[in-house]
């Protein structure tokens, strides 16, 4: 999987008939092109590059770009159904699906998709460049929440859902049940040095009553009303040109509830989109707020009270339980895996290893909020929950540090 061997699985003359279409030019001809890994592909099965280079035609020079999306096999994600279904973006782009979509979201040109002597695939698409600068401002990620609730709001008013069998179903269900075996590792190991850098204090015992009331969580976001969604929509995959957003990576795309799609934009801020942590409720309450617009510009007369619980629910169980215990933690733990993810998003393995004390306490107000919008009965069961996973951590860390 490294950088010098996939280049040998370059072919220069597919490449020039790609070239040739997309110069419109059966006379184009390659002089020279380079290929250079950039950040993203952060699963381990995928790998991200740019290719570059120079061609010629009519004795003119005509320089281009294009991006090459590297997918490996995975026999273990090779469930259609599955969460992490690894050729899952590779039929949503072979697909008609994502070539009318509605509102102002759409994807990247996709100039060929190939299968590799080793079974790995290369997407090769357009190289975007986004008009906005990075890091985003407050505003321009108000604009994309705006975008998203338009887009989830067309599927909940004028287009039936899609029924394609890569189409993701009960994906945050599946994502959590994968966390199983670190759920087990904090409870026997709760002051192992990256579960207290992680979780610090009152946010382990939480985040373990959390996870026994999941599956009733899981239900309570079943109740709402469903919508298709790309279901990793943050900066770094939303690229605004000519005022619409083009949305790359594809991979988790599928049915979830109405407020679910707005999760990976506020999710992630804070960390691979470089959004102050300490502006983290404006953030919050400024993109719920356009994101509840775009349904209502969509047609769709939502419920805020219905749209509101779907978010906080997806936010607490899917980057708390689903993203810090069953993603991060074991990158954590493997050092091979935590040189791997901070190369490719571009961050310190310090920036990996810790959470920052801003996050943790805005996923408490948004746990806090979803016991008052879940009912007294609920939060009691889950304030006494939080309480007995203290006392058994503080006696799990006893024992542990028994000589």
């Amino acid at each position: 999987m490294n950088e010098e061997k996939d280049s040998t699985l370059i072919d220069p003359k597919y490449i020039t008939t790609l070239l040739k279409g997309i110069f419109s030019d059966q006379e184009l001809a390659i002089k020279e092109w380079r290929m250079t890994r950039i950040t993203g592909g952060v699963e381990i099965i995928s790998r991200i590059y740019r290719l570059t280079g120079d061609a010629v035609s009519q004795r003119q020079l005509k320089p281009w770009s294009m991006i090459i999306k590297k997918i490996h096999p995975e026999e273990s994600f090779s469930d259609p159904s599955g969460f992490r279904y690894w050729k899952r973006e590779i039929r949503a782009y072979q697909s008609q699906l994502l070539n009318h979509l509605p509102g102002n979201i759409s994807k990247p040109e996709i100039y060929g998709i190939r299968e590799n002597p080793d079974e790995s695939y290369f997407i090769f698409m357009e190289d975007v460049h986004d008009d906005y600068k990075h890091p985003w401002s407050i505003d321009q990620f108000i604009e994309a929440a705006y975008q998203l609730g338009s887009f989830n709001g067309f599927f909940l008013t004028k287009k039936s859902l899609p029924e394609e069998e890569w189409v993701s179903r009960d994906w945050l269900r599946k994502y959590l049940l994968h966390a199983t075996p670190m759920v087990s590792f904090i409870k026997q190991n709760p002051n192992h040095p990256a579960v207290k850098s992680l979780l610090p204090g009152l946010a382990l015992p939480m985040t373990l009553a959390f996870w026994d009331e999941f599956p009733r969580l899981i239900n309570k976001l079943d109740e709402l009303p469903q919508t298709f969604c790309h279901q990793d929509a943050f900066s770094r995959n939303l690229f605004y040109r000519n005022e619409k957003f083009i949305a790359i990576d594809w991979g988790y795309a599928g049915i979830a509830p109405v407020g679910a799609e707005l999760a990976p934009l506020i999710g992630v801020a804070f960390d691979y989109s470089q959004f102050p942590s300490s502006r983290a409720e404006e953030l919050d309450q400024a993109c719920f707020e356009s994101y509840f617009n775009g349904l209502l510009d969509a047609g769709y007369k939502a419920d805020q009270k219905q749209v509101r619980l779907g978010f906080i629910l997806t936010m607490s169980l899917r980057y708390v339980l689903g993203g810090v215990v069953g993603e991060r933690l074991p990158i954590v733990l493997d050092e091979h895996r935590r040189i791997e993810h901070s190369e490719a998003l571009g961050i310190t393995e310090d920036e990996v290893s810790q959470a920052k004390a801003e996050v943790v306490e805005y996923y408490q107000k948004i746990a806090m909020e979803s016991l008052q919008s879940l009912g007294t009965v609920f939060s009691i069961r889950f304030i006494s929950r939080t309480f007995l996973w203290a006392i058994r951590l503080a006696f799990r860390r006893k024992e542990n540090n028994k000589p």
